[in-house]
């Protein structure tokens, strides 16, 4: 049985270049998404979706070049799959964001040695990032 590790590395892995170009034009409806997201049961959503489109964007205009180099597709997979219509879970129910901030928090955590790094740079607290804070 596969793990969320291993959806989230597939479908990083599945991301193509003439997707990360589609994302890019997409990015303002994607930073809009994060910006009104509304999980009360999710209370870092919005914080994490936030911080990896930031991420993403930076990386994508060369502000920040990554050494985990899988860090971005994963990054931009998590932020696809959060705003995509059809979840494992749909977000219109009761606990819906959940599949969503799990996936979220899997990405941050397996490259957190890469966002500390990131978060550094930028004056970022990776800390307020993570449920365990």
């Amino acid at each position: 049985m596969s793990t969320i590790s291993d959806f989230i590395v597939q479908g990083g892995q599945a991301i193509t270049a003439g997707q990360v170009d589609v994302f890019r034009n997409h990015l303002a409806a994607y930073k809009l998404k994060a910006e009104t997201l509304e999980s009360a049961g999710q209370p870092l959503l919005r914080r994490q979706s936030q911080f990896l489109l930031r991420f993403i964007e930076d990386v994508l205009d060369e502000v920040y070049v990554p050494q985990d180099f899988p860090a971005l597709p994963e990054s931009i997979f998590a932020v696809r799959y959060l705003v995509k219509g059809v979840d494992i879970i749909p977000d219109t129910t009761a606990g819906g964001y959940s599949d969503d901030a799990a996936v979220l928090n899997e990405v941050l955590t397996g490259h957190e040695t890469e966002f500390r790094k990131y978060c550094g740079q930028n004056k970022i607290a990776f800390d307020s990032l993570s449920p365990k804070a």
